[in-house]
């Protein structure tokens, strides 16, 4: 039974926090020390409260000194200057964090970060924070070797799903890209060789070279009647 890796599986557990309390500067010399971009905030549960990141830190010196804006834009920024006054992580900090929780799927996880247009999400279990998965953490499916991914793929789709002897699909993995080849029953079968590899986590591609013997997907024909067997009123 194929088990696809989860959130949990590469993202990072040692997560550092803030909560709503801590200093400013505090959090800016947290950040620097560990050279990371972002914190999560959290209350004394482990509940995520929030996120702060250098781009909520920055808008402190972005307003310090800055004319009076035009009347379109004041609403704006009078909203961004009273974060910038902020002197707290809780003033500073975006809110709601994005989460996911830590169950999810790579596939999953690529998707929100890509719907949010953002690096990281804050992962969570039952509400409770486990750790930080970013773009980088996500990629770690393709250092996979070619031998391993070989063997993955063997292993999960000709054995596990498709039940098939494990050397009659010829399997070849070069930089990630799986190739099928050899012969199965039905073009079916082939087709769904292709989507379950497609979907073994590493695999970069998939270059279908499997023949069959019975071609399945086609509708069977109508058969009409010969013009002398047609009934007449």
């Amino acid at each position: 039974m194929r088990h696809p890796l989860k959130v949990s599986d590469v993202m990072t557990h040692d997560v550092l926090t803030v909560t709503a309390d801590t200093p400013y500067k505090e959090v800016v010399a947290l950040l620097a020390a560990n050279h990371i971009s972002a914190v999560p905030v959290v209350n004394a549960d482990g509940g995520v409260e929030g996120v702060v990141s250098e781009t909520d830190l920055i808008r402190k010196e972005q307003f310090q000194g800055s004319p009076r804006p035009p009347w379109v834009l004041r609403w704006w920024r009078r909203r961004a200057r009273s974060t910038a006054a902020g002197l707290r992580a809780g003033d500073v900090m975006s809110r709601p964090a994005v989460t996911i929780e830590q169950t999810a799927t790579i596939p999953e996880a690529a998707r929100l970060l890509a719907a949010r247009d953002i690096t990281r999400l804050v992962v969570t279990h039952d509400g409770v924070l486990t750790g930080i998965a970013t773009r980088s953490d996500l990629l770690k499916a393709f250092l996979e070797t070619d031998e391993r991914l070989l063997q993955r793929v063997r292993r999960e789709v000709v054995v596990h799903a498709l039940w098939d002897d494990p050397f009659r699909i010829e399997l070849t993995v070069q930089d990630g890209v799986v190739t099928l080849a050899g012969e199965v029953d039905r073009h079916s079968t082939a087709e769904l060789a292709e989507k379950l590899t497609t979907e073994v986590d590493g695999v970069v591609g998939v270059d279908n070279q499997l023949k069959w013997m019975y071609d399945d997907t086609m509708s069977a024909p109508t058969i009409q009647p010969s013009p002398e067997h047609r009934r007449h009123p």
